[in-house]
């Protein structure tokens, strides 16, 4: 296993981030190429696989075993409460983009993340397909790991007009909200906006002929978003330290391990600051009146003080 040379506070964090992927990465791969998942359906009507559940159980004993103090909230396990209370929470999804998965596309990923006091300050992800990891510690930057080879990874500035995406998770087929795209990009006076199959993933950002300079997640009218906590936590760290921004549509930067897992203001992730702060002026005139609580748990009834009504 190929680590950075990082020698800071969250080293043995990292460390055991990097294991966590690459024994998840293993296990995935084992079903993939024997195309041996079963395939289920959860409550919320999204696809859950054998692969999944064996990645999750994996990460789960390696953090475990390594910080038993620690709070853990992922994709595929229960939501224990009592994280609540924990100022450390290992933010994981065993798998980012299960559908992609089973497309067989290879455009899926597994992240980690830490978050301390609800900010990331450690995250890996590695796309199993390719074995390419991207990580990231707070303060010292982000690298990526490809073929046991370690580089510095920094967003390149972009070239001319900017070129925004959107994507179906967060309503771009839509007609209002993939209208809105439309104009958020023509008062940027930007291409019209591709509307991708899958949601953000940070290493698009590090691809030699890379897509795209920003990725547009309007909030939905509702308020409610199919994002959660643990498809952003990671890249939202990674995006940050390799010299980007991510934020939400009003520019709040997210928080994590809240009652509610769920993401209500949309997610903006941009190339370079000049970029985020033109783009938050050009959404302005889509975004609701009313800025969502960025815990979407506290726009709901009053539940107990210990968080146990909101699960």
């Amino acid at each position: 296993m190929t680590i950075p040379d990082y020698d800071g506070p969250y080293r043995r964090e990292l460390v055991t981030a990097l294991e966590a992927v690459h024994r998840a990465s293993t296990v995935i791969m084992t079903f993939y190429e024997a195309q041996s998942a079963a395939t289920y359906t959860k409550g919320d009507g999204s696809p859950v696989t054998d692969a999944d559940l064996a990645s999750d159980r994996v990460i789960r004993e390696i953090i475990a075993q390594m910080f038993p103090g620690d709070a853990l909230l992922t994709e595929e396990g229960a939501q224990d409460v009592g994280r609540l209370t924990n100022a450390r929470c290992w933010i994981v999804d065993p798998i980012d983009g299960t559908a992609q998965y089973v497309a067989r596309t290879g455009l899926f990923d597994v992240m980690i993340a830490l978050c301390v006091d609800g900010r990331p300050v450690v995250a890996v992800s590695v796309q199993p397909v390719t074995g390419r990891v991207q990580a990231a510690v707070t303060g010292a930057g982000a690298w990526e790991i490809s073929e046991g080879e370690v580089s510095r990874f920094e967003i390149g500035p972009r070239a001319g007009l900017p070129r925004l995406v959107s994507s179906k998770w967060y309503g771009g087929l839509e007609p209002d909200r993939g209208a809105a795209a439309k104009r958020i990009a023509k008062r940027l006076g930007a291409p019209e906006p591709p509307i991708l199959e899958v949601g953000y993933q940070s290493r698009a950002f590090s691809l030699p002929n890379r897509p795209y300079d920003a990725f547009v997640g309007l909030p939905s009218p509702s308020g409610e978003s199919i994002a959660q906590e643990w498809d952003l936590a990671c890249v939202d760290l990674i995006t940050h330290e390799a010299g980007g921004r991510f934020a939400d549509c009003w520019g709040r930067l997210h928080r994590y391990n809240k009652r509610l897992t769920s993401i209500s203001g949309g997610i903006l992730a941009s190339a370079d600051p000049e970029l985020h702060h033109a783009l938050l002026d050009a959404i302005i005139p889509e975004l609701p009146a009313a800025m969502p609580a960025e815990d979407p748990a506290d726009a709901l009834p009053e539940r107990p003080s210990d968080g146990s009504g909101y699960f």
